[in-house]
């Protein structure tokens, strides 16, 4: 079970990362109405790797809170690491590895930008010589080959704008009617934002506003502007306390404290980009989240908060569809990771932390938590219940039967000519189109990638759908509307 939750914003410019995450711990600790008994039980340390030089935060943290016997854990990337280490934090201790565990992240981006522009070096705290995690969860794989590479495809901006233009497609709609539904469906997540203590902005933006291009709200990469990406410039942690009824109870943590993790499965799509069937599916998301429910014994319907990640619109969309969500439905409780904060690996301890206290002050009774790792890569969903299950906490694998759907084959070689399957244009930070990103595929179905900076090229891509449309492919990896 969850018995303690705490989250930090660190407005002021000079946080350190292990400062935040022992601050956010002792927070937790707090929360627990008990943090004296469950300090002194504490046996692991867990944390989600994070955008800073140390190799075993854990060990810091751990001698921070006063546990420096604990046993340290770090994750690899992704943002569904914090629901993965919850899923094995729950697994450890329904099988007794695991006594009492503080999970925890932090990312102090807006420190080290500020530092970088004022010409200055972010310091961070010294470990021993070859300091190193006693364990490590998740693959180390790298999320994208040499060739998206060379295209750009494995950036975070241009892989989630290219799966927004093929969405957009799908759906036959225009770049008017497109721009102003994805528009409006993040105006939801600000106003969620303007409703939660804890989000990083909390002002309400509106979906003309975050429609229309501006000096503050320049395009990225098309058809997003500004405000419908995760927003970086944060300084943000959160952590979490768990363990056993048993360890509880010894502790004296009162019952009105325990939030119970139901059930939990992670699984990722096609590990390359290149490979996967379609930019805009998921069948991991969907396989995972199925199974999560069904080990839960529950529908999305049943349970009252909902958080989709949100790096982008398109991953909200995809998310609605993969797991049969209305789109109408209130789709997340921060505000998103535009406005509630968007601390790349770390947004999920947001949600989670802010799921424990709702699911304790008000009527709802069950989360569901979804996170994503990469380009729609690594998957992790998490139900919780503020009562517990009758079959105790569940997870399960369901890798194989994704693993057996199709895939794109490999090229053999780079043909002349090929159809334009979706694409994105990226802009300068002056606001002015540097080049496209296309993705097209051959007569055998194979994906090719290619750059467009001709002007003529670009404009078609800007003024409609283009997709389907017969693409000249050079030798030098350009490419040109046939």
């Amino acid at each position: 079970m969850i018995i303690g939750a705490g989250q930090i914003n660190s407005r002021d410019r000079g946080a350190e990362p292990i400062d935040l995450m022992s601050r956010c711990a002792e927070l937790a600790l707090d929360d627990t109405a008990a943090s004296a008994a469950v300090r002194e039980r504490i046996d692991a340390v867990r944390v989600v790797w994070g955008v800073w030089p140390y190799r075993d935060p854990g060990r810091l943290v751990a001698e921070r809170v006063g546990a420096p016997a604990a046993r340290t854990t770090i994750s690899t990337m992704g943002g569904n690491q914090v629901y993965d280490l919850v899923i094995d934090t729950a697994a450890q201790i329904a099988t007794g590895t695991t006594d009492v565990a503080v999970v925890c992240a932090a990312e102090t981006l807006r420190t080290r930008r500020g530092d970088k522009a004022s010409g200055q070096r972010s310091v961070y705290l010294p470990e021993a010589e070859g300091a190193a995690p006693d364990e490590v969860v998740g693959s180390p794989k790298p999320l994208s080959n040499e060739l998206e590479d060379r295209f750009g495809v494995g950036i975070a901006t241009t892989f989630y704008a290219m799966a927004e233009t093929a969405i957009r497609h799908r759906n036959g709609e225009g770049v008017d009617e497109h721009r102003a539904r994805i528009a409006a469906l993040w105006a939801k997540g600000s106003e969620v934002a303007a409703t939660n203590p804890n989000a990083w902005i909390t002002s309400g933006v509106s979906a003309a506003e975050i429609a229309t291009v501006t000096d503050r709200n320049r395009p990225v990469a098309a058809p997003y502007p500004k405000l419908m990406v995760s927003n970086l410039d944060t300084d943000q942690g959160g952590a979490i306390i768990m363990c056993s009824v048993a360890a509880a109870e010894a502790a004296g943590v009162p019952r009105e404290r325990w939030v119970f993790p139901w059930a939990g499965v992670s699984a990722h799509d096609h590990w390359n980009v290149t490979n996967r069937w379609a930019w805009d599916e998921s069948p991991a998301m969907r396989l995972a989240g199925r199974r999560t429910l069904e080990l839960a014994g529950v529908s999305h319907d049943d349970c009252d908060l909902l958080d989709l990640y949100s790096c982008f619109p398109v991953a909200v969309q995809v998310g609605q569809r993969e797991l049969g969500i209305d789109p109408g439905r209130t789709w997340t409780i921060t505000g998103g990771l535009t406005f509630g904060g968007g601390p790349l690996n770390c947004y999920c301890i947001l949600p989670l932390t802010r799921a424990v206290g709702l699911l304790r002050s008000t009527d709802a009774r069950r989360a569901l938590l979804t996170g994503n790792g990469g380009w729609f890569t690594k998957h992790s969903m998490l139900v919780l219940g503020d009562a517990p299950s009758t079959a105790g906490f569940r997870t399960d694998q369901v890798q194989d039967a994704v693993d057996a759907l199709p895939s794109r084959p490999t090229a053999a070689a780079r043909p002349a000519r090929a159809a334009l399957e979706t694409y994105t244009v990226l802009y300068d930070r002056t606001g002015n189109p540097d080049r496209a990103v296309l993705a097209c595929l051959d007569a055998d179905g194979a994906r090719h990638y290619a750059h467009a900076t001709d002007v003529a090229t670009v404009a078609v891509l800007l003024a409609d759908d283009a997709c389907g449309h017969e693409v000249a492919l050079g030798p030098d990896d350009s490419g040109t509307l046939a």
